[in-house]
């Protein structure tokens, strides 16, 4: 969330930012906060001088006491002021909830050189990679199920659409794509962690871009206070919640390997069946906390990481860069990966790399020591691979002429094997 000195100090800066975002709608919530936090700031005053009366009034009565004077009327007014001080408080209490409702749907206010844009229609493309093969193919789906390298069907009959059970090479495809992100990342200095994949309510709201997504996305567990993560992103930076860090120690390099689990997957026709949307789908991600002054950098030494370990797996792709409209509510700058996918004739997204400054760990309480004081840290994420759709892009984009597929080279020994299907 963001800090509520922005609203307080510069409320026209969000509105203009929310107009760029293309959500003119939330300006109202802008003038919503600074009304309810001037109410909250009042009381706060007003139940502080409660308190110092109180004191005041206890100290009276003694010295009355001691003098062996009547203190009767100032008993009766001392009695009396609890019960206004625990009203006020539950005023307070309930204005501050209000508020942190309010902050989360606030999104955080974009980069200077973030695009404007309304829609992923005006998405610039920055860089592409390699070069797209246009052939005639049958579908992933076709293809695994030919091989004998999956069975669709069945996790339709048995969980639903957006479940599958993939076997054989396949399965092997994934874990080896797993490892090997893993492994590229334990390179580059991060630490690899295996996080819980349930969080609570309050936690996750911290991570997540705010309550519209507990809608959307994730997947509650019945009857407990428990959440289905929707990437690792959730529990890493949930990790050093309401932890103070050394500047020293900064940044602090984290990734993981999970299942994810994703309620909305959208889509129609082809993209249905298979791999390409899925409800639970397993993704190696990054996650960086660093300082103010570093992370717009870090975000660019994320991206580079990624782009490199696509260009390991020898799939064209595209970058582009996420205009105000398309971005995520937490981000102020963002970068996506899209793959080329030959069946689609199109470059679809596979990566996204983000700098969330310190909207998460405001939420989260996650600072560090720095210059005599704690400040907020800075937290980017990344997705290093996302298993499912890197191997529709492998499947399509190695696929040979008898209908096998080549393994990349990068992946050879993990897999053991140089053709999949033969």
């Amino acid at each position: 969330m963001l800090d509520i000195n922005l609203f307080r100090d510069s409320p026209k800066l969000i509105k203009k930012d929310l107009e760029k975002r293309n959500q003119k709608e939330k300006t109202r919530l802008v003038d919503e906060i600074v009304k309810k936090d001037t109410k909250w700031r009042t009381n706060i005053k007003k139940l502080e001088l409660l308190k110092k009366k109180r004191n005041q009034i206890t100290q009276e009565i003694t010295k009355l006491k001691q003098q062996n004077k009547s203190a009767t009327s100032l008993i009766k007014e001392a009695k009396e002021l609890p019960s206004k001080i625990k009203t006020l408080e539950a005023t307070l209490d309930k204005l501050k909830k209000q508020i942190n409702e309010d902050l989360s749907k606030v999104p955080n206010i974009t980069h200077k050189d973030c695009p404007k844009g309304k829609s992923e229609k005006d998405n610039p493309v920055i860089k592409k990679v390699g070069k797209p093969k246009k052939l005639s193919l049958t579908t992933h789906t076709e293809l695994a199920e030919k091989l004998n390298l999956a069975d669709f069907d069945a996790g339709r009959s048995n969980a639903g659409k957006g479940f599958n059970y993939i076997k054989g090479d396949l399965a092997l495809l994934d874990y080896s794509l797993q490892r090997y992100g893993v492994d590229f990342l334990l390179k580059q200095g991060f630490t690899l962690v295996t996080p819980p994949m349930m969080l609570n309510f309050k936690t996750l709201l911290g991570a997540l871009n705010g309550l519209e997504d507990f809608e959307e996305v994730v997947y509650k567990i019945d009857k407990e206070d428990l959440y289905m993560i929707g990437t690792a992103e959730h529990s890493l930076v949930s990790m050093l919640k309401n932890k103070t860090l050394r500047k020293e120690d900064l940044p602090i390099k984290l990734c993981a390997v999970t299942p994810c689990f994703r309620k909305e997957i959208g889509g129609h026709s082809v993209d249905m069946k298979g791999l390409f949307r899925m409800h639970q789908f397993n993704k190696v991600e990054q996650v960086v906390f660093t300082t103010p002054e570093k992370s717009d950098k870090q975000l660019e030494e994320l991206q580079k990481i990624t782009e490199s370990f696509f260009k390991t797996l020898e799939i064209p792709f595209q970058v582009i860069e996420i205009c105000s409209g398309d971005l995520g509510a937490k981000f102020i700058k963002q970068y996506d990966i899209e793959a080329w996918f030959p069946r689609q004739n199109a470059y679809r997204e596979v990566t996204s790399a983000g700098n969330c400054t310190d909207f998460q760990a405001r939420a989260l309480n996650i600072k560090y020591y720095g210059q005599g004081n704690r400040i907020y840290t800075h937290i980017l994420n990344n997705t290093m691979v996302a298993t499912s759709r890197a191997m529709v892009a492998i499947l399509e984009n190695h696929q040979q002429k008898d209908g096998t597929i080549k393994v990349p080279k990068a992946l050879q020994k993990y897999m053991g094997k140089k053709i999949i299907g033969k």
